[in-house]
């Protein structure tokens, strides 16, 4: 029996060595971590797809409560609300024929304002033409100080209150003053009311020389009469009442 054990040990098979090795211990315990490892990576996805579906569950149980489930409302708490409707009406409806109130309003003085401008551009117009034409004098406006669209090169207003606009093209515009807009009347004349008033001067300046010149001019003459006729028809004569031209030396000799 002895020798028997002995040369099974000297000749062992392959399988026992196998089963003797330290290799299978290392190879169980790798497979031991595999395993437990994998039981543990199905108990987190099972975890995780439970978890899932619970919040995908409460989603839709919280979406079917926000759009199936309507509010209960009281009786009382629908009669304050339509009391409340009605009175938000009213008010609406009170600002609203308020507001369409003022808009009547407005749009009538508005008509009256338009004409009553429209009434005395003309007239200023006309009046302005007749001093121009007497004065015979014509203006240059600056372009920049008339509110007028396109590149404009000249402005003049001549004396028959004609606004002629040249523009930098070549072409001409010419209009009755009153014709154009009344916020270009008013630029204008805004424009040439100090000259108006400058010529208005020199006007009268030119005026009185020349009633100041008759004056001269009469009492020379008179003086002839006096020496050809004979003083007693110079006295008649000196009687007459003041004429216009006197009374215009007096009161430029006199002034109040």
């Amino acid at each position: 029996m002895i020798s028997t054990v002995s040369v099974r040990n000297k000749k062992p098979h392959t399988n026992s060595i196998i089963l003797s090795s330290p290799f299978l211990l290392l190879l169980s315990s790798y497979l031991c971590i595999v395993v437990r490892m994998e039981n543990k990576d199905a108990a987190t996805n099972e975890n995780v797809g439970s978890g899932a579906v619970e919040e995908k569950i409460q989603e839709e149980s919280v979406d079917e409560a926000y759009f199936f489930h309507p509010l209960e409302v009281s009786e009382s708490e629908q009669t304050s609300g339509l009391e409340e409707l009605e009175k938000n009406k009213a008010n609406f409806e009170q600002k609203l024929q308020e507001l369409l109130r003022s808009i009547s309003e407005e749009t009538l003085q508005l008509s009256e304002f338009l004409m009553e401008e429209d009434r005395l551009i003309r007239e200023l117009c006309d009046s302005l033409k007749q001093i121009l034409k007497k004065l015979k004098v014509s203006f240059y406006i600056p372009p920049r100080e008339i509110p007028i669209k396109g590149k404009v090169k000249k402005v003049i207003l001549n004396d028959e209150c004609h606004l002629i606009l040249v523009y930098e093209k070549g072409d001409v515009h010419s209009a009755f003053l009153a014709e154009y807009s009344p916020e270009i009347v008013l630029a204008t004349l805004l424009v040439i009311m100090p000259e108006l008033a400058e010529a208005l001067t020199l006007y009268r300046k030119r005026i009185s020389t020349r009633v100041n010149l008759f004056g001269r001019i009469k009492k020379e003459l008179k003086n002839v009469v006096k020496a050809i006729v004979g003083s007693k028809e110079a006295i008649e004569t000196e009687k007459e009442p003041t004429d216009a031209v006197k009374a215009t030396l007096n009161s430029e000799n006199h002034p109040t």
